[in-house]
């Protein structure tokens, strides 16, 4: 059996590829919409650890920290992060932090992020500046998704 479609009009074809498109738009734009707030969710995690690590608040700091995490500069565990951070902040008056070129690669419920952080903090053995210490100014981070929130899982200095 052959089946015979019906001809359509020129303004009939022009309504479908206009339905198509705006289809396709608002696909993006609900895709796009996921990814910019995902974005914004961990453009606050970047923002809320650097105001915690300033106010040298601990468990704020510790709260955006995965239980397995791990670096290749300071801590092979969240323990280990935990007290080197306590050691610091036990011995500073003041720490300072900047973040710079900041860049996030979203891969659904992980993500990683390169940037540039220097720091300095006023100790009671002197001031001392963060990054000279670490070796480091650029850093590659790894978050991923942990009960709806995202949380540091690695962090490496690369430059």
């Amino acid at each position: 059996m052959r089946i015979v479609l019906p001809r359509l009009r020129p303004t009939q074809i022009a309504g479908i590829v206009l339905l198509a498109a705006v289809t396709a738009v608002g696909i993006y734009l609900l895709v796009r919409e996921r990814v910019t707030s995902e974005e914004a969710q961990i453009r606050k995690l970047i923002r809320d650890g650097e105001k915690a690590f300033e106010e040298q608040k601990l468990k704020r700091c510790l709260a955006l920290v995965a239980d397995d995490y791990s670096d290749n500069f300071a801590a092979d565990s969240k323990d280990e992060l935990e007290q080197t951070l306590r050691l610091l902040f036990l011995s500073s008056k003041k720490i300072r932090v900047s973040l710079d070129d900041i860049r996030i690669r979203i891969r659904g419920d992980e993500a990683d992020i390169t940037l540039i952080a220097t720091g300095t903090a006023e100790t009671i053995y002197g001031d001392i500046s963060l990054h000279r210490e670490s070796g480091y100014t650029r850093y590659a981070l790894a978050i991923r998704k942990d009960r709806g929130r995202w949380k540091l899982v690695r962090a490496e200095g690369i430059e």
